[in-house]
């Protein structure tokens, strides 16, 4: 077997998902119908909780063209612009050398990119064309300084970005940005890795990079780094010891041997789930050590139970902590969503439906080991060997922040607390199903404004985005 089989995953399947535009065509799809929200059966809604009717859809705008095969990190820093709020969005998803060309193994001056974006009114449009467009507050700008490159500089993902007011003895605000390694069971083997680093606001000054937590199981560099955000600081003085700052990622892949992999689950390596662990930002300029970390939300790694090479294909039962997880999910925008006494954690991405690897595999390879069903294995999003679990669909999944709350503490398992919503929000330009991955997810607790960037748009390979915007009321 494989080395990549063992591990459960094929390098081609982020090839697929985080590398862009498949054989889809674009359309717009400006319903404003959300998923249906579920109600208990008292037909009563948990005080504590947003809902998708608790978005109000405002319209979107374009990004530049410089985001296009980027834009999966943003945040919402709300003295951009003169006070009037801006945005901060990662730029091309991969590392850039000095010419600007995408890095490959063996590149050298390797560096992640991000901009400063004003906010224009957003527009309701049925061509995202028709949008208003950012200007720029500050161009494309290095804000590594090249140490992701010290990860690894042909397969680290310039994934997350969170603007963090000063701390401690610091002299100025910071960015923190976060990679997403594109294949880290190749890269590292069984390893973690560093996925956290900061910088001035100017993208001067960087220090990292950074682990998040100790190298002990359940923290692996393999379960974050896809997202970055904050929450309130009175929520995270109450749950999570005053850590502010929560990233994640769902890798469904755990090192061969893990204790529980082949039984009730694994704690080590990746997650089959989505992803949240709080860790406490710096207080200094020039840090050194770990990241003071706390899980709030992960699921256990089963295998041959939940998910790998064909494992659910054909209608076989799984037992998944994550109901309906796929090997294909790619979440990569979360937020910390709030309106009065209503919250949410919110994850953004695009889901799969299935697990084929062998099964659907177009060289006809003859080591599918069922049948699968009608609609299973569709090749429709990628053509090449790997994963295939189309059809695909772009969602946003709620989870209740008192819930996660408890499981920071230790009163549950990160491993038992699932969304309370899934919502495909009706406004996407690109209707479900859909083989385009989504980007970046930000809140502005002041205005109440949720922003999730679309990626996948424009004929070709283009990928270029827009940023829809919601308001959140009680």
């Amino acid at each position: 077997m494989l080395n990549s089989e063992k591990w459960f995953v094929s390098a081609l399947l982020f090839l697929s998902l985080s590398i862009g535009p498949m054989n889809c065509s674009n359309g717009g799809n400006n319903g404003t119908t959300p998923a249906d929200d579920p109600v208990p059966d008292d037909g009563t809604v948990p005080a504590n909780r947003l809902m998708s009717t608790n978005f109000s859809y405002q319209g979107a705008f374009r990004l530049p063209d410089d985001f296009n095969w980027g834009a999966l990190g943003l945040s919402y820093h709300p003295n951009g612009d003169g006070g009037s709020g801006s945005l901060f969005i990662t730029g091309f998803q991969g590392l850039l050398d000095g010419s600007g060309d995408p890095c490959d193994e063996g590149s050298t001056g390797c560096n992640a990119y991000f901009a400063e974006v004003s906010l224009p009114a957003p527009v309701k449009a049925d061509n995202w064309e028709d949008l208003p467009s950012t200007s720029f507050i500050r161009g494309m700008t290095v804000f590594d300084g090249g140490l992701v490159e010290t990860v690894n500089e042909a397969h680290s993902f310039n994934s997350g970005i969170e603007f963090v007011p000063r701390q401690g003895s610091q002299t100025a605000d910071k960015l923190y940005g976060s990679l997403n390694e594109w294949y880290p069971e190749g890269d590292f083997g069984d390893d973690s890795f560093p996925t956290i680093w900061f910088s001035d606001l100017d993208g001067t000054h960087p220090r990292g990079v950074f682990h998040v937590g100790p190298d002990a199981p359940p923290y692996h560099g393999i379960k974050v780094g896809a997202y970055l955000f904050s929450a309130p600081q009175g929520y995270a003085d109450q749950y999570l010891g005053g850590r502010t700052l929560i990233t994640g990622r769902s890798r469904g892949t755990a090192p061969p041997g893990s204790p529980g992999l082949d039984g009730e689950g694994s704690i080590a390596g990746g997650s089959q789930g989505p992803v949240l662990i709080a860790f406490q930002p710096w207080q200094t300029d020039d840090p050194a050590g770990d990241l003071d970390a706390l899980p709030m939300l992960y699921y256990r790694v089963k295998y041959p139970g939940c998910a790998g090479p064909d494992i659910g294909v054909g209608g076989q039962s799984v037992n998944c902590d994550l109901p309906d997880f796929s090997m294909c999910d790619d979440w990569t925008g979360a937020a910390f969503l709030q309106a009065g006494d209503r919250a949410a954690i919110a994850i953004v991405g695009l889901k799969g439906a299935t697990n084929c690897y062998y099964c659907g595999d177009p060289s006809g390879s003859s080591e599918c080991p069922t049948t699968p069903l009608a609609g299973e294995c569709d090749l429709t999003c990628n053509e090449d060997r790997g994963y295939h679990c189309g059809p695909y669909r772009r969602q946003v999944l709620l989870y209740d922040t008192e819930e996660l709350g408890r499981a920071a503490t230790g009163s549950t398992d990160p491993w038992s607390v699932q969304p309370y919503v899934v919502w495909e929000p009706g406004e996407l330009y690109l209707p479900n199903p859909s083989c385009e991955n989504m980007g970046g997810m930000a809140f502005d607790r002041t205005g109440g404004r949720m922003f999730i960037t679309e990626r996948g748009l424009g004929a070709g390979d283009m990928n270029a985005a827009v940023v829809h915007v919601w308001t959140v009321t009680p």
